[in-house]
């Protein structure tokens, strides 16, 4: 009889363990919505409506997480590279992905080029900064923010590779504004993670077209990944009422006004 009670307890221990392992989900998202406090403020919500849920969030550049999801060691993807997001796709990695929201880039400098750029767009400001040799601050790290910066480089019809002017932090965007705000020099910054940094640096928005520098999110749950379940979960919920009307409780909190603009919204 004892050794029965004794191996019903061991079950219920195992099922109770599966129950909250499968309620875990480690999410890989972008150093821009996590340094910005965005996601961090979305888990904590999301945690709060759903009780024994946790949300486990690590950051790295769109590259890096990508190969995240490749090893299958995390189980939902928030990343901003579209082309990147492509190729994972094609290889059949992703269970379910859909666009979750959208912020916009911004080119920033020092106070000293305030006014100097504004209403042109961000090819010819690329071009007079290579023209004049401006210091430039790239984060060079694969991330979303790196393609699109890559992005304008292209349109300009130049490259910045090995001028003298350019340098590659190969780090997150809040170290990367730290070094270009040390430099006086031009970077371009995700807007949140501007917004959240204004506190402590000096760089200012340059205020170049906005056009061509949206910044579209995309949530990713990965096939095959131990919490893929639970990750489902998290996503279709991203995707639903409750969710965006967090995204807007956290943009308001964090940011006053709304940076991360749920997909669907308008």
């Amino acid at each position: 009889m004892k050794l029965r009670w004794l191996s019903a307890v061991l079950a219920a221990l195992v099922v109770m363990s599966c129950g909250a392992e499968s309620s875990r989900v480690v999410v890989a998202a972008g150093t821009t919505v996590v340094d910005s406090g965005f996601i961090d403020g979305l888990a904590e919500k999301y945690e709060m409506s759903h009780p024994g849920a946790q949300l486990s969030v690590v950051e790295n550049s769109t590259a890096l997480i990508l190969e995240l999801g490749r090893q299958k060691t995390a189980d939902l993807l928030i990343t901003h590279a579209p082309d990147q997001e492509a190729v994972f796709f094609d290889e059949g990695r992703a269970a379910e992905h859909r666009a979750v929201f959208q912020s916009r880039f911004l080119l920033v400098g020092p106070p000293s080029l305030a006014g100097r750029f504004r209403g042109l767009e961000i090819p010819e400001v690329m071009r007079t900064i290579a023209a004049e040799g401006i210091p430039f601050v790239s984060r060079g790290d694969g991330s979303g923010t790196h393609d699109a910066e890559m992005k304008a480089w292209l349109e300009s019809g130049l490259s910045p590779a090995g001028r003298p002017w350019y340098l590659e932090t190969g780090q997150g965007m809040g170290p990367t504004l730290l070094v270009a705000d040390q430099r006086g020099a031009v970077t371009l910054a995700e807007e949140g993670v501007f917004v959240a940094a204004s506190k402590v640096i000096g760089l200012v928005d340059l205020g170049v077209v906005s056009e061509g520098l949206e910044n579209p999110y995309t949530a990713i749950v990965v096939k095959g990944a131990d919490g893929e379940r639970a990750a489902d979960l998290f996503f279709q919920w991203l995707l639903s009422d409750a969710g965006r009307s967090a995204m807007l409780e956290v943009n308001e909190r964090l940011f006053g006004r709304v940076i991360y603009d749920p997909a669907g919204s308008g």
